[in-house]
């Protein structure tokens, strides 16, 4: 009598099994299920130079403060090179995390055709007109006045910047030297109320900056340029 058929036999209440029961299966090991793809990292943030930006501009545009600049210049120093001040129309620039587009590109207001004239032609009667209103010549440096228009507007005076915190507030900064409508309506001179016109808007953003910083030349971005820095707004 087989072992199996001994133990059947002596407990009569134990159900009958086949060999094949008596033995462990082992059940094959479960699939292993595919691991999900990994999602893609989001892409970098990125701002295209426009002309007349600065490091500082975009900083102020897309983390909220323009003194955040550095962290811009480290993530881009082999884009700019060694000079953060010397930054081109056309670079893309990496950006920090946290950072956010501006709300919108420097656009060209209002329509009609564009003042005649040019910058230093601009310049020139601003500043007559300055010094006949008793403002000294010595607060007056033209070379440092156009360095100013060159980064706030690139001598463009139809100009206007919808993408930074005076935008946001309701004040973009408008014309050549990039002002914004209260300080125009508080330091331009009478007779010379338009600020879209590049003499009266002179006019204002120089007697803005002299009243803030003594002169045109000790506003924070000719300052700074002055010693290997980017350009600053003022």
């Amino acid at each position: 009598m087989s072992e199996l058929h001994q133990l059947v036999d002596g407990n009569p209440k134990a159900p009958a099994r086949s060999p094949a029961a008596a033995r462990k299966v082992t059940a094959p090991p479960a699939a292993k299920t595919p691991a999900a793809p990994a999602k893609p990292a989001h892409a970098a943030a990125t701002f295209t130079v426009r002309p007349g930006d600065s490091l500082s501009a975009i900083a102020q545009a897309t983390l909220g403060n323009a003194s955040r600049w550095p962290e811009i210049y480290a993530l881009n120093r082999s884009t700019i090179g060694p000079n953060p001040g010397l930054i081109q129309p056309g670079q893309v620039l990496a950006l920090p995390s946290g950072s956010h587009a501006p709300t919108a590109q420097r656009a060209v207001a209002p329509a009609g055709p564009a003042p005649g004239g040019s910058v230093g032609q601009w310049i020139d009667q601003a500043v007559s007109i300055l010094e006949a209103n008793g403002v000294p010549a010595s607060k007056l440096n033209k070379a440092d006045i156009a360095t100013i228009i060159e980064h706030e507007s690139s001598g463009d005076p139809r100009a206007i910047n919808l993408g930074d915190s005076n935008a946001r507030a309701g004040h973009p900064s408008e014309g050549l030297m990039q002002t914004i409508g209260p300080t125009f309506d508080a330091y331009h001179l009478p007779g010379h109320d338009d600020i879209w016109n590049p003499v009266d808007n002179i006019i204002a953003g120089a007697r803005y900056a002299i009243r803030r910083y003594g002169s045109v030349s000790n506003t924070p971005g000719i300052v700074s340029m002055a010693h290997g820095g980017p350009y600053l707004g003022y």
